[in-house]
């Protein structure tokens, strides 16, 4: 296979459970052996490994079929390699959310030099009211995570200067961040999402649009078509950049 998962296939939809019960712990094996990729060298896992996790109780056929396919695909791309590339900028991070009924879904990926060193995957601890506010936590979840790279980056001697970009291709999030007349219209988005606006106005991030199309963090909160995933792995482990993003 292509790609780990297959975008027709929504996991939490399948039924669970009717297997023998070894079967269950084959599928807790195998996907806490996943998790570890994901975890360490593998982002374009990341997304494929938390769908997988959330069914380790009691997975069904659906479950257990996609997990061949996300191991089959590890095998197919195991020589796929992360790449540095010095003369990018020093930190940079791409973010995104999948919004759903449920709770939705935050990704992104943070850039040293052009590779890949940090990325995440995550569910949303609370139910968004709108695709705004799912995107908006999502930034500002990542841009938590930023100040930290930002002072590990110093104490290796990278000092950065400025701010840091984050690429988001939310028109919203990015609106939201710089101008506080628009929480008017926004008062049930939560408290604690204020702090990103915080970041921007103290010059530690710096919001920037990215086309959809371009955004490697996609990969992080949903499963995409072939083509899409094609272009954004490559991206996702810094063998190649989005021009837009240049």
């Amino acid at each position: 296979f292509d790609s780990p998962m297959d975008p027709t296939v929504n996991l939490a939809d399948e039924p669970r459970g009717g297997g023998p019960a070894h079967i269950a712990d084959i599928y807790m094996t195998a996907v806490g052996g996943i998790n570890w990729l994901a975890n360490t060298t593998r982002s374009d896992l990341a997304f494929t490994a938390s769908q997988l996790s959330s069914h380790v109780s009691d997975p069904g056929p659906a479950h257990c079929k996609a997990l061949l396919r996300a191991l089959i695909y590890i095998r197919d791309s195991a020589e796929q390699p992360l790449t540095l590339a010095p003369g990018n900028q020093p930190l940079d991070v791409y973010v995104d959310s999948s919004w759903s009924d449920r709770f939705s879904i935050s990704g992104a990926v943070f850039y040293f030099c052009g590779c890949p060193v940090s990325w995440f995957s995550r569910t949303q601890h609370a139910v968004s009211l709108s695709s705004a506010e799912a995107e908006y936590y999502a930034a500002m979840t990542a841009a938590r995570d930023l100040l930290h790279y930002r002072d590990l980056a110093q104490d290796f001697g990278y000092t950065q200067h400025g701010a840091s970009v984050m690429h988001s291709d939310s028109k919203s999030d990015i609106d939201m961040s710089l101008d506080p007349v628009a929480f008017k219209k926004t008062k049930h988005i939560m408290r604690a999402a204020h702090f990103l606006r915080d970041l921007v106005a103290r010059r530690f991030v710096e919001m920037r649009k990215v086309p959809g199309e371009d955004n490697v963090a996609d990969l992080l909160t949903k499963p995409v078509q072939l083509p899409v995933f094609r272009k954004l792995s490559q991206v996702l482990v810094g063998s190649a950049r989005c021009e837009s993003c240049e």
